[in-house]
């Protein structure tokens, strides 16, 4: 199932100049970190490492690691003593990264073997770019295909968006840079101060968009990961949160008002907060359905008693099913304008477009996938396999750069 060149010797890979890390954040996600991994080798490996970053986790997930750590030359384990958090995580894999460029893939979502070199040759090919990135397909607890993402993509082709097009673009339409897809080139990244602690879940989204409006970046289309969303993962529980979706949410406006982007577009943070909220409330309608609170709705979103009264009065009439919240969403959309209506529904329907095409070869590799995370699953279960001397804590240090 794994690529063949992962089993070049560890010392010759250790003395190969490394061109991309893939840092994958690990906490509790023991069923579902052995598909992040194999997705990744069962691409083109040439110049790649993975570090993996155990946040402290309690599920038992230390035959895993260490049979991972076995599998391939490839793979380095930094354990944690102590849960610190999905930042300190993405920090203390962008410290350890030895690749020109790194990349940060969630435990529980996975690539496809298309990625990483399509977009280490768009930065190789446009050296102002400081990222590049693409779309993913956005999956279910069940299985089901979800939609496509970003909704409203910055571009229907390649292109390289200077920040003076950002700027322009970023009026009636947002969201393009997916975080599972995003590879930073590590020197801006780093001098950005990499993933801001206090952001929480928006740590990731708002330093792209920093370092997006500083350099540019580039934009490849074309579904090359696979995004699992559910109630229970970090995300999904913040945006489902109203006090603590609306503390973030305020935190990340204000660091945008205070970064470069405030300054090049001072109109820009306000108009993010209002397009994170309609996401927000949008999530609530999502993941609660029928039984969707017309007031919590309200709140996520920073509406009024107006929108109050429609959303009762909606609910009471029709209910919550699909009609009911195409209704819901249509309002919103009216009172918060948060994308071109009319680039929404293009963008809309390439999205149906794309993912009715892609849907088998999506489907296959997630069978794929699911199948490497099975094998891997069972073969943790049953060897012992002792862990590498050398590794914990100090294996950042240990390993210099």
């Amino acid at each position: 199932m794994m690529s063949d060149s992962i089993a070049a010797d560890r010392n010759e890979f250790l003395r190969s100049e490394t061109l991309l890390t893939v840092v994958i954040p690990h906490f509790n996600q023991r069923d579902f970190l052995p598909r992040a991994v194999a997705s990744i080798l069962e691409g083109e490996t040439r110049g790649i490492e993975i570090i993996i970053v155990d946040d402290g986790s309690t599920d038992n997930s230390e035959s895993t690691l260490a049979a991972l750590e076995a599998v391939s030359p490839l793979i380095f384990v930094i354990r944690c003593r102590t849960n610190e958090g999905a930042p300190a995580a993405l920090n203390k894999g962008l410290a350890a990264a030895r690749g020109r460029y790194v990349s940060f893939l969630g435990a529980d979502d996975f690539v496809m073997p298309n990625l990483y070199m399509q977009l280490v040759r768009a930065l190789e090919d446009t050296p102002a770019a400081a990222l590049a990135c693409s779309d993913i397909v956005i999956v279910g607890s069940d299985g089901s295909l979800r939609g496509i993402r970003p909704i409203t993509p910055p571009s229907f082709r390649a292109e390289f968006l200077d920040p003076k097009t950002i700027r322009r673009r970023i009026e009636s339409t947002d969201h393009w840079i997916c975080s599972t897809t995003a590879v930073f080139r590590t020197d801006l990244l780093r001098a950005a101060g990499g993933f801001d602690a206090t952001l929480g879940v928006f740590c990731d989204i708002i330093v792209a968009r920093i370092l997006a409006f500083e350099h540019g970046f580039v934009y490849v289309p074309g579904i090359r990961a696979v995004f699992r969303v559910a109630a229970s993962t970090l995300s999904g529980s913040t945006l489902l949160d109203e006090n603590e979706n609306t503390r973030q949410l305020a935190m990340a406006r204000e660091r945008l008002s205070t970064s470069i982007v405030g300054q090049l577009a001072p109109d820009y943070p306000d108009l993010f907060a209002r397009r994170l909220r309609f996401s927000a409330a949008r999530l609530q309608l999502v993941w609660n359905g029928q039984n969707a609170d017309p007031g919590a709705i309200v709140r996520v979103a920073g509406g009024t008693d107006t929108d109050l009264k429609a959303l009762t009065a909606i609910r009471q009439t029709i209910g919550f099913g699909m009609m009911g919240r195409a209704c819901v969403l249509s309002w919103l959309s009216f009172r918060l304008k948060p994308f071109s209506p009319l680039l929404l529904i293009v963008h809309s329907l390439r999205n149906w477009f794309m993912l009715i095409r892609n849907r088998r070869r999506i489907t296959d590799w997630i069978r794929r996938m699911e199948d490497a995370r099975r094998e891997m699953i069972t073969t943790a279960d049953t060897a012992v396999t002792p862990v590498p001397a050398g590794v914990g804590n100090e294996h950042t240090e240990l390993r210099g750069r």
